[in-house]
C-alpha cells in the first residue's frame, strides 16, 4: 500500500496486513472492520465514505461484521424457548434490529503478525458500551492477507447458561464501476414485504444471475438468496480484473444489494435468512444455529483477485 493509499483509509486505531500484493486495513476498534483491500496499487472495495461531518461510522467502511444476526429481525422483536425478547432498533432502519451489536463493538486484538490478525469479542448482556443483545457469547475474526486476496475466519461460542440463537457474515461492499458484472448460483430469491422482510420465495432471477447481471443502476436488489453454492464472481472487464468470492458451507445464504444512485453495491455471505428467528417453520430451517452452552460454530470467507 503506498503513503497516499494509507491515508485514504486509515482510521485512528487501524491495523496493517501485508503479503506480497495485497494489503488489507482493519479497524479493531470498529467492529473490527475492513477499513480497504488493495492489490498492488488498485483499491478492490468501497472506498470510505465519511458522514457529513466527516466523521467515519463503521457502516461506511469497506466491510464489517454481522454477528450474531444478519440483516434484520422484525421490529426488534422474537420468542425462543417460551421467551419474548424485545431488541433495540436500528438507527437507521428503525423499524427492525439490524445486523447484531458485533460491528459496533471495539475488539480486541488476540494478535497480530504482518499477514495475520485475530479479533476477539466478548459480548454479555450487562455490558454497557455494546448494543443490548440478551445473550453472552464470544466470537473471532481471523483475517489472514495472502498473495491473491485474503480469508477472514468467523466464530461465535455461546458463553450463556442457556442455548442461544446464532448466526453470522460479513457485509462486504464493492465499487459500482462501469461494466461490472455480477454472477452466482442460488437455488431461489426471498423477495421482500413493504417492511424489507423476506415474504416470499421465488427462482425468478436465478438464470439471470447465473448468467451475469450487468447494468446494476437498472436494478434495485435488497435481497436474500438462499441455497447460495459458495462462490460469486463479479467481473470488471474495463478495469482489467474479477474478485472471486468463497464461503464455507455455513454460508448457505448470501444477501445481494444495489442501492439505487449509490457509487457502490454489497455482496454479504451469510448464514441465515433475514428475519429467521421468526420464520413460521423454524429458525434452523433457514441456517439459523441453536448452540447450546459452550458450544461454537465457525466457517471463512476468501476473496480473491484474478486478472482477466
Amino acid at each position: 500500500m503506498t503513503r497516499s493509499d494509507a491515508a485514504e483509509h486509515d482510521q485512528p486505531d487501524s491495523l496493517h496486513l501485508r503479503q506480497g500484493p495485497t494489503a488489507l486495513a482493519l479497524s479493531p476498534g470498529q467492529g473490527g472492520a475492513i477499513i480497504g483491500w488493495h492489490h498492488g496499487g488498485t483499491s478492490l472495495m468501497r472506498t470510505v465514505q465519511p458522514g457529513p461531518d466527516g466523521t467515519v461510522s463503521v457502516r461506511q467502511l469497506a466491510s464489517y461484521p454481522l454477528i450474531p444476526f444478519s440483516n434484520r429481525i422484525a421490529h426488534g422483536q422474537f420468542s425462543f424457548e417460551g421467551q419474548s425478547y424485545t431488541l433495540p432498533r436500528d438507527t437507521r432502519e428503525t423499524r427492525h434490529a439490524m445486523h447484531g451489536n458485533a460491528l459496533l463493538a471495539p475488539w480486541e486484538i488476540d494478535r497480530a503478525s504482518p499477514a495475520e490478525a485475530l479479533l476477539r469479542l466478548a459480548s454479555s448482556p450487562n455490558r454497557p458500551d455494546l448494543l443490548a443483545f440478551p445473550f453472552a457469547y464470544g466470537a473471532t475474526q481471523l483475517y489472514r492477507a495472502q498473495d491473491d486476496g485474503f480469508e477472514i475466519e468467523i466464530s461465535i461460542r455461546n458463553q450463556d447458561r442457556r442455548a442461544m440463537p446464532a448466526g453470522m457474515g460479513h457485509h462486504l461492499y464493492f465499487p459500482r464501476l462501469p461494466g461490472v458484472r455480477v454472477r452466482f448460483a442460488a437455488a431461489a430469491m426471498w423477495e421482500s414485504d413493504q417492511e424489507a422482510l423476506p415474504a416470499l420465495r421465488t427462482d425468478a432471477w436465478r438464470s439471470r444471475l447465473e448468467a451475469g447481471l450487468g447494468d446494476l443502476d437498472s436494478v434495485n436488489f435488497d435481497n436474500c438468496f438462499e441455497g447460495w453454492a459458495g462462490q460469486a464472481w463479479l467481473d470488471y472487464p474495463e478495469q482489467g480484473y474479477r474478485i472471486r468470492i468463497e464461503a464455507s458451507p455455513l454460508f448457505g445464504h448470501a444477501v445481494f444489494f444495489t442501492p439505487p444512485g449509490k457509487d457502490f453495491f454489497a455482496f454479504e455471505p451469510v448464514s441465515h435468512l433475514n428475519n429467521a428467528i421468526n420464520q413460521p417453520d423454524g429458525p434452523q430451517a433457514h441456517g439459523l444455529k441453536i448452540l447450546e452452552p459452550d458450544e461454537a460454530v465457525s466457517g471463512w470467507i476468501r476473496l480473491i483477485h484474478e486478472a482477466l
